[in-house]
C-alpha cells in the first residue's frame, strides 16, 4: 500500500544549449514544418558540459527548497535513468553525494519512459515500510548521446533534462490508484545497448557504440493502446471523483492527441510542454509537472493523472491530488546547468 504522502516540492533543470529544428535542418534531411506537423517539436535542450547526475542533484536541490524541508529529512532517494553516468555509483548514490545526505536508502530505477511514475510509487511505497518522513524522486536523462544524429527518424524526437520531486507524510493520501505493468518487447521496438567489453576468454566481442534503434509505427501503436488502457483504468478507479487534469509521457504531440480524439476528452485537459523539450524520457513527465505548475496551470485542489509509457515495454499511472499552493510572483523552479 501507498502511505500517506503528498507532493510538497517540484522542480526541474535542463542544459543551457537549445537547437532548434532549422539547426538540425542542417545535419539531417528534414525541415522544421516536416518535424513540427509529425511531432509537435520546435526545439529540444542538448548536453553540452551537463551530465545527467549533474542535473540530477541540480533539480533535486531546488525541489528541496520548493518543498522548504532540509536535505536531514530525507529518507529515501530514488533515480530514474536509463542514460545514466555509471554503471556504479548509482545517480541516487551521487545525488546523495551531492546533497550532502548522510544517510538514506537510494537506488536506481530503469523503466525506460515510464521511470518516473515507476520512481513515485517506489517512493511512496517505500515510506510506508520503512517510515521515512520524506523522499526524493528524481529523473534525469542525456539521450542526446545515445541518438545517432545521422538518423533523421530519431534524432529530432530527443532531448536531454531533468525533473525532481519530493514527497511528505500527510494527514491523509494525496497519492491514488497506482498502476504499474510491463509486457515484453518482443520486436525489439526500442533498444539502446551498452558497450560490450572483450575479457582474456572472450575477445570477439563488438565494441562499437550502438546508438539507440526504434521502430516508429509500433512504439506509436503501443503508446495509443498503453496511454488509453491507464487512462481508462484510472477513471474506473477515480468514481465519482474523477481526475480533471492529465500529464502524459511527451513522447509526440500526435500520441496526446490522436487518445485525447479517441476518448472524447478536452485538448485543455493535457498539460503538453513537448514543443520546448523534446522527449527527455522518464524526465518528461517531472518536467511537465513542474513547467505545470510554474505556468499556474496546475492549482491546489486540482486532481490530475499521470500516465507514462515506454521501453521495456512499460506503462503506468498514477492519480495526484494537487495540495501545493498557488505559486508566488517571481518563484521559478527551473534551473539551467
Amino acid at each position: 500500500m501507498l502511505a500517506e504522502v503528498e507532493l510538497a516540492g517540484i522542480s526541474s533543470c535542463v542544459p543551457k544549449r537549445v537547437v532548434t529544428n532549422k539547426e538540425l535542418e542542417a545535419l539531417v534531411d528534414t525541415s522544421d514544418e516536416w518535424i513540427i506537423k509529425r511531432t509537435g517539436i520546435r526545439s529540444r535542450h542538448i548536453a553540452v558540459e551537463e551530465t545527467a547526475n549533474s542535473m540530477a542533484g541540480l533539480a533535486c536541490k531546488r525541489a528541496l527548497a520548493s518543498a522548504g524541508i532540509s536535505k536531514e529529512a530525507v529518507g529515501i532517494i530514488i533515480a530514474c535513468t536509463v542514460t545514466g553516468e555509471n554503471l556504479t555509483p548509482s545517480m541516487a548514490g551521487s545525488v546523495q553525494k551531492a546533497l550532502g545526505v548522510k544517510t538514506c536508502a537510494a537506488m536506481d530505477v530503469s523503466a525506460g519512459c515510464t521511470g518516473f511514475i515507476y520512481g513515485l510509487i517506489t517512493a511512496a511505497s517505500l515510506m510506508h515500510t520503512l517510515k521515512a518522513e520524506a523522499a526524493l524522486v528524481v529523473a534525469s536523462e542525456t539521450l542526446s548521446k545515445y541518438a545517432d544524429w545521422s538518423d533523421r527518424a530519431t534524432c529530432v524526437l530527443f532531448g536531454d533534462g531533468a525533473g525532481a520531486a519530493v514527497l511528505t507524510r500527510s494527514e491523509k493520501p494525496m497519492m491514488h490508484f497506482p498502476m504499474l505493468c510491463a509486457s515484453p518487447d518482443e520486436a525489439d521496438v526500442i533498444v539502446i545497448k551498452k558497450e560490450e567489453r572483450p575479457t582474456p576468454f572472450n575477445k570477439k566481442i563488438n565494441t562499437n557504440t550502438e546508438y539507440l534503434r526504434m521502430k516508429g509505427r509500433e512504439v506509436f501503436e503501443y503508446a495509443v493502446s498503453a496511454m488509453e488502457d491507464a487512462l481508462n483504468a484510472l477513471s474506473l478507479k477515480c468514481g465519482s471523483k474523477p481526475f480533471t487534469k492529465i500529464i502524459p509521457h511527451q513522447a509526440n504531440a500526435k500520441i496526446i492527441d490522436y487518445v485525447a480524439r479517441a476518448m472524447n476528452l478536452r485538448p485543455e485537459q493535457f498539460f503538453v510542454n513537448i514543443d520546448e523539450y523534446a522527449n527527455t524520457s522518464s524526465a518528461t513527465i517531472p518536467t511537465a509537472l513542474a513547467d505545470a505548475y510554474q505556468s499556474g496551470w496546475l492549482e491546489e485542489g486540482d486532481r490530475v493523472a499521470l500516465v507514462g509509457f515506454g521501453s521495456g515495454l512499460t506503462s503506468g499511472g498514477v492519480v495526484i491530488d494537487w495540495t501545493m499552493p498557488k505559486k508566488r510572483s517571481g518563484e521559478n523552479g527551473r534551473t539551467y546547468n
